[in-house]
């Protein structure tokens, strides 16, 4: 494989995770909050404050040992 940019012949190929964790907004934790109230229990506030939702997507990335560029193969 070669750089697209410099057309060297030093080029790693690298497996990248993208990473993005959502957390529940103001309106859930309102929600979260006002149940835990009315029921007077512990036990339904502590999955709303733990709960969060991680997506993890890999791709390949090959970098130039030259010239440093970047790109996805």
């Amino acid at each position: 494989m070669n750089c697209i940019r410099c057309g060297s012949d030093r080029v790693s190929c690298q497996i990248v995770s993208d990473v993005k964790t959502k957390h529940r907004g103001c309106i859930g934790w309102v929600f979260w909050i006002l149940l835990a109230i009315c029921t007077c229990g512990l036990i339904l506030i502590i999955p709303a404050i733990t709960n969060s939702r991680t997506k993890t997507r890999h791709h390949t990335v090959a970098l130039c040992q030259s010239c440093g560029k970047r790109w996805r193969v």
